[in-house]
């Protein structure tokens, strides 16, 4: 409409998600229509979360499809692995959806070409290309209930979920067979004690950031809170340096328990804190709710009984249906939200007294806003608890943008990371090398082993 749409159409890389559905009779069911409705309503709202969108729907003799996509109009750094969750959702439709069945769904990315056509009376935006059109044939070959993911859509993501590696496909538009990988499912993300073991090299540099981590680790066991607020760009070694810090943290025995944001969950209320919560709470997942509402009773009561009445709102931050009881249900939004927030400090206080503590937050730029607020209120009430917050994030892309809020606060300390310098750039390589260098089997071991003497070992090998 405004005379932009010359300008729509782009080659750029995307993800193309083709969903087949069946259980709508079209010509006799008098429902079909609010049947369709719902059905595409729930599809919406699960591609939201992601920020994908329903691209095209199609009814005809060669059955319902929807064609999905990811990176056009927007672009993510994550556009595969978002169309990948999304589709582990939309394999099942709820039981309201029950009349849904035969789900098949086919998964593809590369560079498409993204923008408008059709005519000046009738336009609309859309995807095309070969990756589109794989998609599409995947979908086709897919047995009812399952995903095939091709194999550019697979090398991009493969680590963060669980496959199946199907015989080669041979699919119309393509000569040769193809691989094609059937998605099972998402792989739990690692808590952070696990990746220390990831990271076998030691520290390169940084060695400023890790005397002011050390000073506040002091001051807090000290029972003078602090908040150490990581601030770089991608890349610079946020992780790296947060998982030093806590295993600093850990040598002096206190505790820890770790969020990461992720880049879809900024609509999604205290995401980042449902991990944090469910390690205090010790909340076993694999229980049914019931069981792990039961459990989260005995750990509140442990904690304080006097707290158990307000344990309903406990429910939003780990995601269990507890129900209200007179308390919880007389209190309107606000009054929630706040009472939450004073109930999770007290929670805090009270073990932290056992014990020193450490809460992580990863990627806090993807906070969603309560998870913010809440992030603030514990962050204000930690001055007088051995307490300390973790914060690791990009600095803001836009200029207007302002600093998360726990940032102003008066015990909180911002360390900005830069770029190694030349020395330790090369000092960084070469550990890298003789990590490269070692046979497989040794590699898990290099972390501690002295790594002066491996470095002399190194030359004297190669001389």
């Amino acid at each position: 409409m405004a005379g932009q749409g010359q300008f729509l159409a782009e080659l750029r890389p995307g993800v193309a998600l083709f969903v087949r559905f069946a259980g709508i009779d079209y010509e006799r069911d008098p429902e079909a229509g609010p049947k369709l409705d719902a059905y595409l309503r729930w599809v919406q709202r699960i591609l939201a979360r992601y920020d994908g969108n329903v691209l095209q729907l199609t009814v005809g003799d060669k059955g319902s499809y929807l064609c999905c996509g990811w990176g056009a109009p927007f672009a993510h750094e994550d556009d595969g692995a978002r169309a990948l969750l999304a589709a582990l959702q939309l394999q099942a439709p709820p039981a309201e959806l029950a009349f849904i069945g035969a789900v098949q769904i086919g998964i593809s990315c590369g560079r498409l070409r993204t923008g408008a056509y059709g005519s000046a009376a009738r336009l609309t935006y859309g995807i095309l290309g070969d990756e589109v059109n794989l998609a599409a044939r995947l979908m086709q070959a897919a047995s009812p209930g399952a995903i095939y993911v091709s194999a550019a859509a697979y090398e991009g993501d493969a680590g963060r979920f669980s496959w199946e590696e199907l015989l080669p496909l041979t699919v119309k538009g393509r000569a040769d067979a193809i691989t094609v990988y059937r998605l099972l499912a998402a792989r739990e993300r690692q808590p952070l004690h696990f990746q220390t073991a990831l990271y076998g090299l030691p520290l390169v540099g940084r060695s400023d950031e890790i005397a002011i981590i050390r000073r506040k680790i002091t001051e807090t066991i000290g029972g003078q809170g602090q908040v150490v607020a990581i601030v770089a760009a991608a890349g610079l070694g946020k992780s790296r340096l947060v998982v030093e810090s806590v295993r600093i943290a850990l040598d002096r025995s206190m505790t820890f328990f770790a969020g990461e944001c992720q880049s879809y969950g900024t609509n999604d209320s205290y995401h980042v804190w449902e991990s944090i919560w469910q390690s205090f709470f010790a909340i076993d997942r694999s229980l049914s709710p019931e069981l792990q509402i039961a459990a989260l009773r005995e750990q509140l009561a442990d904690i304080d009984p006097a707290l158990l009445p307000r344990l309903p709102l406990l429910g939003v931050v780990l995601n269990l249906p507890i129900p209200d009881n007179d308390l919880t249900a007389s209190l309107d939004a606000r009054l929630r939200k706040a009472s939450l927030e004073a109930l999770l400090v007290d929670c805090v206080r009270a073990r932290s007294r056992a014990r020193p503590t450490v809460l992580v937050i990863e990627d806090g730029q993807w906070l969603d806003p309560l998870s913010h607020d809440l992030l603030e209120a514990i962050g204000r009430a930690i001055a007088d608890m051995p307490v300390l917050i973790l914060f690791a994030y990009r600095p803001p892309e836009v200029d207007h943008l302002r600093a998360p809020r726990v940032t102003a606060l008066p015990h909180t300390t911002v360390v900005e990371l830069s770029d190694l310098n030349p020395n330790e750039a090369a000092e960084l390589v070469m550990l890298k090398q003789i990590h490269l260098d070692m046979p497989a089997e040794l590699r898990p071991m290099s972390s501690i082993v002295s790594w002066p003497a491996l470095r002399v070992t190194h030359f004297i090998s190669k001389s």
